[in-house]
Formats: C-alpha cells, structure tokens, sequence
C-alpha cells in the first residue's frame, strides 16, 4: 500500500471539509479540483474508515472561527482599531481617519489573513474593510458627514458625477482587498456595493423613484442576491468547498430584504396589528421553511423569526389572556418550533424531497441524510 493510501485510510488524518477548504485557500488545490473530488466522494461513494470521517453535507457550516486563539486576536485587532480611531479623532478628518484605518485594516490582513491565516481576525477584517474604505473615498469629494445622507440628498447637493467614480473606487478597494486576501465574506461587501451603485444610477436617472416603490426595489435587490447565493450553492452541493461559505453570507444577506419587503406589502394590504395580517406572517414563514428546507439554509428563516413571534404573540392576545402569559406563550412555541425544525431538519428535507427522487435538478441540492 502506498504512502499516499495508508493517509487516505487513515482516521488520524481524515479529508475532511475545512482541510479541503485550506487546500483550495493556499492553493495546494483549485475550487474546480476540490469540487471534482467531493463529488467522487459523495456521488461514487467511500468505503473503509474514511466513510466514517466525511462530512454531512446538510450541515451548515460557518468556517469563521476556529478556537479561542483567534477569539484573543480578533479581541487585540479591536481594541487596537477603537484605540487608533479615538486617537485620531481631533487630529484628521473623518476621511483621512477613514483612509488610515483602511490602510491599518489592510495591514493586519497581511499578518493575520494571509500569512498567519486565522479565520476570526480574517472574517473581522474584511467586514471592517469595506465601510472604511468607502467612507474615506467620499470623504474626499464630500466635506461634511455622510451619516444619514439619503441618495436624493446626493443628487440635490453634490455633483452627480462624483457619485458613481468613488463609488467605482471605494467598490475596486473591495474587490482588491478579496482577490488578495480570499475571505469568502468580501462576497457580501462586494455584491453590497454593487447594489448600492445600482440604486444610484437609478435614483440619479429618475430621482424619488426608490422612494416610491421602495418595498419592490428591496424584494428586487434581495431576489437578485439569493439568486447569486444559490449560484455559490450550486457549484458546492456537498457543502465542502469556499463557495458554501460565499453562498451563505449572501443569503443572510438577502434574508431581510425579502422578509421585511414581503411582509411590507401584506401590511399594506391588510394593514399592520391584524389578525390577517399574523395570519400571513405565519404563512410566510411556512413557506420560507419549506425554501430553506429545500436549499438546505437555516439562514433565510432568521430574518422571520422576529415576526413569525409577533404574529404568534397577537393572535393569543386575540384570546383575551393577560400580556405575562401570552408572552411567555409565545416564547414557549417559538422556541419549541425553531427546536422541532431545527432537530429534524435532514428527516424533513427527506420527506419534502422525496417524491422529486431521481429529478436531474436534484443533482445541485445537497443530498439528503
């Protein structure tokens, strides 16, 4: 038996999901050789003691922490940052303490991404490189605070055409920062700033219109991004490779905008506090399960929890009990509902998908366990 095989039998050394995400992260293997041999392992099957050791491929996994040393770094790179912008604070303007903090993030990646390859620090970084980015870009061209500049504001004080270069930049910085440093988050940031870019050609080619039909314009924006996660999901049905990672933060993403602009206009119609309008919500999330149950992502049901309580809350006051024990109710069955979903999860997934059993389509969803 060769070297090779007896580690391929090995139990000490399984090849398992977050190995095979390294390979492919330090190039050792390409996302295309990685999704070539998780399908010879789940599609032709693995015998021996490797079969014991391979990953289910129902189980969302999240790789963005790995032990208590990355929890201490991630700690250190905060308090630094907190510490470098508080000092900085009476000194700079808000874009050059923008641009600094920038440049410091990008920093810290060299060190804690790329050679050192933490996870936490890594997933940190990257959401905190985006923002910084794009505030120190507008702050060159804009000269006061941007904190709660609406677009129509942009069009009604500033030169239009300064909007789309920065945001060209700022979205470039993103894009960079990804391409060099590979944290599957830097997905999120990007598809963020290129549907910010969307909604200001829009609002500058017809301005108040997001404003008219912004519930549509948000259920539009988080269609297109679910549509773009299920484009990361499908390349990796058995869950083992980055693009798991990239899909999920984008549906975590376009959970809210689909839940909260659905639920928008169901209290337009049947007006918001109503027993139809508790009674739709529930639907909603009913139907949002059975999605998730289908594409196997707990995320897009995180966003109705919050209603989904609400609903439940108002229809048991409808019952005339006092607001202690309808609370407690509520909590009661909420929870008691995400635990029932959430403990049979692969036996639901089993008995939704059954009578689709041999469709081709079913090839780009995970396997049932």
């Amino acid at each position: 038996m060769s070297e090779a095989s007896q580690k391929l039998n090995n139990k000490e050394s399984p090849l398992d999901s977050a190995r095979l995400a390294a390979a492919v992260s330090e190039g050792i293997l390409t996302e295309d050789q990685a999704e070539r041999l998780t399908d010879f392992w789940t599609r032709r099957g693995v015998t021996g003691p490797l079969a014991e050791t391979l990953p289910h491929a129902d189980i969302e996994e999240v790789r963005f922490v790995r032990g208590f040393h990355d929890i201490f770094i991630s700690l250190g790179i905060g308090i630094l940052m907190v510490g470098l912008i508080y000092g900085l604070q009476h000194l700079l303007p808000a874009w050059a303490i923008s641009a600094v903090g920038a440049v410091s993030i990008w920093g810290l990646a060299e060190v804690f991404s790329r050679r050192m390859r933490l996870a936490l620090p890594s997933f940190l970084l990257s959401l905190a490189f985006t923002p910084f980015f794009f505030m120190a870009c507008f702050g060159l061209v804009v000269d006061q605070d941007l904190t709660g500049l609406s677009l129509g504001g942009w069009r009604q004080n500033y030169e239009t055409w300064l909007v789309i270069p920065t945001s060209l930049v700022a979205l470039a910085g993103a894009v960079l920062f990804y391409l060099r440093f590979k944290v599957p988050v830097g997905i999120a940031g990007i598809t963020g700033g290129c549907l910010f870019i969307v909604a200001v050609l829009i609002e500058m080619a017809a301005p108040g219109l997001i404003d008219r039909y912004h519930v549509g314009f948000f259920l539009a924006l988080g269609l297109v991004t679910f549509g773009l996660a299920m484009s990361f999901d499908i390349k990796d049905p058995a869950r083992v490779t980055l693009n798991s990672d990239k899909a999920f933060w984008l549906h975590l993403m376009a959970a809210p905008f689909i839940v909260h602009s659905i639920l928008a206009l169901v209290a337009s119609f049947s007006g918001q506090g109503s027993v139809g309008y508790s009674v739709a919500v529930i639907a909603l999330f009913v139907i949002l399960a059975i999605v998730a149950l289908i594409v196997d992502r707990r995320a897009l049901l995180v966003s109705a929890m919050s209603y989904l309580g609400f609903a439940i809350g108002y229809l048991i006051l409808e019952a005339n009990v006092s607001e202690e024990a309808a609370f407690a109710v509520t909590l009661l069955l909420l929870g008691g509902f995400i635990l029932l979903i959430g403990s049979g999860w692969s036996l639901l997934r089993r008995v939704l998908l059954a009578p689709f059993s041999g469709q081709p389509l079913l090839r780009y969803l995970p396997a049932t366990t």
